[in-house]
């Protein structure tokens, strides 16, 4: 990834709080003085680590007061975080939602395993005891002393004991030297945009850029179908006459996460939702611990009565979640009981899935195994998740079966052992039970460090080879610049949409919330980054429209986007107005009697 290094100056009021502003020119810039830096330098000279995967170097200046650390990782260990560094800070304070912070340094790299040459960080600012919410950015380290500005806005109230300040480095072997590290803490007031901020970017951004060129003429071939209308009235061709066409449907899957409560109440979000979407996912209402609960399990229910009675397709997520901390007490309590936690599961699994039959169509069947192992270790093997495709296919032989997991595309992209791993469990799956995987869901937690498109069509060909449907399971995108958020969302789609394999895009949410990671809506109804987007693509560049007279034989040729059309005719001064389907694979041959 590059990185393009600015500082923004915009104007910023004098207030009560008495900012130090500096004159530049006609313009205002806020001094990085009026923000109270919370590092502890008396510790942080001490910092150190040593060990298998890396080493902190400590190097003394030319005074007593000024260092800097050497930061080298020796070998990539299997998650990024088993190579980190907390920040010392001269006090932890609890902070309210919306504070603003400052973090700056100056760095250089001195080795890389990377092409471009450069080292990488990934910063985290922990807002509480759960890394979802996480605050995050990367940031690739020039070869040259640059100095980085990494503005952040708190998302949540934090508590002092779980604001914190942590350096992950557990990347490819590389080195870099760091110094004049200061995280400030900005008054009530100050806006983020005011700031000074590095510029992330990301390769394959460029306007002429040649993966996009090509994305596009995949789409072209891929997903769009030669189509003939024949128009006869009594059997007479119907020939000169206007007939106007409108896909008003996709066959490809786009969609986005929901509440069942919102879909039952007919909120805002869900209203908005039906207007752009044709699938959705209940975020959490059928997970295990909801679905205990008697009063919300109604709720779900009627949920997804409405959807089918809306014409929405449903993925079901999810049967399986393996961690302790995703399941009821009750197998927490039988944990040296394996066959009981095993009848538990495997009875929860049928039940689930006797009452959502014919309301769902496609289900994750197991969700994130490669973190949460506490099934298959209480239970000795994963043969729990390969019954759970068993009876799944017994109980609903209709509904696709997934699998689900994170990390595989995000963070650059570049965690090779966990793709390896999750390629293979996949194959374990089928190899157990008779290849009962029809797809394979690849979550896409986007953070700051923006995997290239061209190294997100490299990882589709790579799991491709399964011969699998693919689907973009929980698109989210971490940082908040409004303009890369929309342009990546944008190629991001682009690349997915031109691949042979994807089957689905969905969005992680669908209105904008605390955690702002997801913006097709703002809480207005109306489009959000993302949003824009998707609209531009979806309802622009991907939505096929024409206008065309039938010939002597009442023919009318075309090519569109697959899905669902209507038409108009205008006929001997009326409209007649009908519905016609276009199909992958077949072939578009449409003979309409008027």
């Amino acid at each position: 990834m590059k990185i393009i290094f600015y500082i923004s100056f915009f104007f910023f009021l004098f207030t009560a709080c008495n900012h130090n502003i500096k004159q530049a020119g006609n313009k205002q810039q806020i001094s990085t003085s009026s923000g109270i830096d919370i590092i502890n330098n008396n510790k942080l000279k001490y910092i150190s680590i040593d060990n298998d995967f890396g080493k902190i170097i400590r190097i003394k200046g030319e005074n007593p007061d000024s260092f800097s650390h050497k930061v080298i990782t020796k070998k990539q260990p299997k998650f990024i975080y088993n190579l980190s560094t907390s920040i010392p800070l001269i006090k932890k304070s609890s902070y309210k939602k919306g504070t603003v912070l400052l973090l700056s340094f100056e760095a250089i790299t001195q080795t890389s395993s990377l092409e471009t040459g450069e080292a990488k960080i990934l910063w985290i600012l922990n807002q509480s005891d759960s890394y979802k919410h996480n605050l995050e950015k990367t940031i690739s380290v020039s070869p040259e002393w640059t100095k980085y500005y990494l503005p952040f806005r708190t998302t949540k109230n934090i508590s002092k004991h779980d604001f914190n300040l942590v350096m992950q480095y557990g990347f490819r072997p590389q080195s870099f030297i760091i110094k004049n590290i200061k995280f400030e803490v900005f008054p009530s007031g100050t806006k983020i945009s005011d700031l000074p901020k590095t510029k992330i970017t990301y390769s394959g951004m460029e306007k002429d850029a040649e993966w996009r060129k090509e994305a596009i003429e995949r789409i072209e071939k891929i997903r769009k179908g030669d189509f003939t209308l024949t128009f006869t009235d009594n059997g007479a061709p119907v020939h000169g006459a206007k007939v106007k066409i409108e896909l008003v449907k996709h066959d490809f899957r786009f969609g986005a996460a929901l509440s069942a409560q919102d879909i039952v109440e007919n909120s805002l979000e869900y209203r908005r939702f039906k207007q752009f979407f044709n699938t959705t996912v209940l975020e959490n209402d059928l997970k295990i611990k909801r679905w205990k609960n008697k009063k919300r399990k109604k709720t779900t229910l009627k949920a997804l009565e409405i959807l089918k009675k809306d014409n929405i397709d449903v993925k079901g997520h999810v049967l399986v979640w393996p961690g302790l901390r995703y399941l009821p007490e009750e197998v927490r309590k039988n944990k040296n009981h394996p066959k009981k936690v095993t009848n538990y599961i495997n009875n929860h699994v049928k039940n689930i899935l006797k009452e959502t039959k014919g309301m769902v169509s496609h289900w994750d069947v197991v969700n994130e195994a490669y973190t949460n192992k506490d099934l298959q270790k209480i239970t000795g093997s994963e043969k729990i998740l390969y019954n759970a495709f068993r009876i799944t296919k017994r109980t609903q032989p209709e509904a696709k079966r997934f699998t689900n997991e994170y990390g595989i595309i995000s963070k650059g992209g570049i965690d090779k052992k966990k793709q390896q791993w999750y390629y293979d469990f996949i194959q374990r799956v089928d190899k157990h039970t008779g290849e009962l995987v029809d797809g394979i869901g690849i979550q896409s937690h986007i953070g700051s460090d923006l995997t290239s498109p061209a190294k997100v069509l490299d990882i589709l060909d790579y799991y491709s080879a399964l011969e699998k449907e693919i689907s973009i399971s929980e698109f989210t995108m971490a940082i908040q610049e409004p303009d890369i958020k929309e342009q990546y969302t944008r190629d991001f789609m682009i690349a997915a949409f031109s691949h042979p394999a994807i089957t689905e895009f969905m969005f992680w949410g669908c209105m904008y919330n605390e955690r702002n990671k997801v913006d097709v809506f703002n809480l207005d109804g109306s489009l959000g980054t993302m949003g824009k987007a998707f609209d531009g693509l979806v309802n622009g560049q991907w939505k096929t429209k024409i206008e065309d007279i039938t010939d002597k034989q009442g023919k009318l040729q075309g090519r569109g986007f697959f899905g669902a059309y209507k038409y108009i005719l205008f006929y001997k001064g009326k409209k007649k107005t009908g519905n016609f389907y276009l199909k992958p694979g077949e072939i578009g041959d449409i003979k309409i009697e008027i």
